[in-house]
């Protein structure tokens, strides 16, 4: 062990001085339990911090999926077939007359989506009369008028974007609101209403 010498540099002293500086063996032990124990408080600690993280990660999960399943109603049948009700009784005048969808697609080319001849109104029973803007639950759409040739009858005849996440979940409806027959379908991804 040194001592520090009278003459010596500052630093041979300092050195000298923290060399003859130990500890005794209580304290030694004392200071290896502090060690361990504030490991063991630490892995404690992380475990209950990283299990409330869990808890609150599930939390906030489970309400997300309540708050969906509360609020997910899907497509508003009753809505939607009660504004093509109106709109049909309404009668509105139409924008273009033509007896050819591309015609009526090129005057109505602000829809954001392709007009289409549906599976269902096949054969040369039904002729294109005309169409015009118009919206269903907020959204625009086309409203078109097809012309029956067997009967004579005018019907109003609708096609609008379906928002991706109703794809194939649309069930054909048939429902009659303020006296109007509405049915609705889906078809290429194209929610379609006809009202008679």
């Amino acid at each position: 062990m040194k001592t520090p010498e009278k003459n010596a540099p500052l630093k041979q002293n300092l050195q000298a001085h923290y060399e003859t500086q130990c500890l005794s063996e209580h304290q030694l032990e004392k200071l290896q339990n502090l060690a361990t124990d504030n490991t063991v408080d630490k892995n404690t600690s992380n475990n209950k911090s990283t299990m409330r993280s869990l808890l609150a990660v599930a939390a906030s999960a489970l309400l997300a999926i309540s708050i969906y399943v509360v609020n997910f109603t899907g497509l508003n049948y009753g809505d939607i077939s009660k504004e093509i009700a109106y709109n049909h009784n309404s009668q509105m005048q139409m924008e273009v007359f033509s007896e050819s969808i591309d015609d009526i697609q090129s005057h109505l080319n602000r829809l954001g989506f392709s007009l289409i001849e549906s599976a269902f109104l096949t054969g040369d029973d039904w002729e294109f009369v005309g169409g015009r803007y118009c919206s269903i639950s907020g959204k625009i759409a086309a409203q078109l008028q097809i012309k029956n040739l067997d009967t004579s009858k005018i019907y109003t005849y609708y096609q609008a974007k379906l928002p991706d996440q109703f794809f194939n979940l649309i069930q054909d409806k048939e429902v009659s609101v303020d006296g109007v027959k509405v049915k609705m379908w889906q078809e290429n991804g194209l929610l379609m209403g006809l009202a008679k």
